[in-house]
């Protein structure tokens, strides 16, 4: 059956990739669907497309790979209509999970360019350890701009590997500071000792130097635009990072959903 319905797709002039896709995933449901029920499949059933999606979420796949899952059993259920199995189409367009446009718009970094950043950042004359620290925290920790800057050094619990935030409206958490981060913040912690300075953030340049502020945010847009010329990245900006993180974390680093979520909190 599965052939029958990749030329069915042939027909419909999806592309190689696609109806391959389309198969496996539909092979994968399958073999779901005799494990839970004991029995083969023969046709779709609107009530066990939902219960394949929710048990889809609790395992932590993401929206996105949960809709093309949906469109291959729709396409699935085209095909077993053309061949005169089923009479109705059973999956809707509202089984689709929304994902917010935020986060599918936005042009994300390739891992090759996120690594020239780096590249350059620590190859700086004058600030190296502390424009690469920062940069790194950017990339792993999914921060805002308000809230590096405006990281204590008392924030930083560098040997429990955490970092005490506080975000947007007030709220507190706690992000991850992982391998890439632990060594970019010993480096700069270290060469900051040797600064005279009484501030208590972090992060300090000539103008917080002899106070107790905080850098500005847009050092933030500053430090981008002048390491996006060396990289020659056309579009570099902090949500960029914040998407970059997010991508990253979900499906190399491997978060879960709600672990994204949290460290990157909206």
């Amino acid at each position: 059956m599965l052939e029958q319905f990749i030329n069915y797709m042939k027909k419909q002039g999806l592309s190689e990739n696609t109806y391959n896709s389309y198969a496996t995933d539909v092979k994968i449901f399958k073999q779901y669907y005799e494990d839970s029920y004991g029995e083969e499949l023969n046709t779709l059933v609107h009530a066990d497309v939902k219960m394949y999606c929710s048990f889809l979420l609790k395992s932590n796949i993401s929206s996105l790979s949960i809709n093309r899952k949906i469109a291959a059993l729709k396409q699935y259920n085209l095909f077993l209509i053309d061949e005169g199995v089923q009479n109705d189409v059973v999956i809707l367009d509202k089984d689709y999970i929304k994902v917010q446009k935020s986060m599918i718009s936005k042009t994300i970094p390739s891992v090759q360019e996120i690594n020239k950043l780096k590249h350059f950042a620590c190859r700086d004359e004058k600030n190296a350890k502390r424009d690469f620290c920062f940069l790194s925290i950017l990339i792993y920790g999914g921060l805002r701009e308000s809230e590096i800057v405006t990281i204590r050094l008392i924030d930083i619990k560098l040997e429990e590997k955490f970092i005490n935030i506080i975000g947007k409206g007030n709220k507190f958490r706690q992000i991850v500071i992982n391998n890439s981060m632990y060594d970019a913040l010993s480096e700069y912690m270290e060469e900051r000792k040797s600064i005279d300075t009484v501030n208590p953030y972090l992060f300090v340049g000539q103008k917080n130097r002899s106070n107790k502020e905080p850098l500005n945010r847009n050092f933030c847009n500053r430090l981008l635009n002048k390491y996006k010329d060396l990289c020659k990245i056309e579009k570099l900006h902090p949500h960029m990072l914040r998407s970059f993180f997010c991508s990253n974390a979900l499906h190399n680093a491997g978060y879960s959903i709600d672990q994204v979520a949290n460290q990157a909190r909206t």
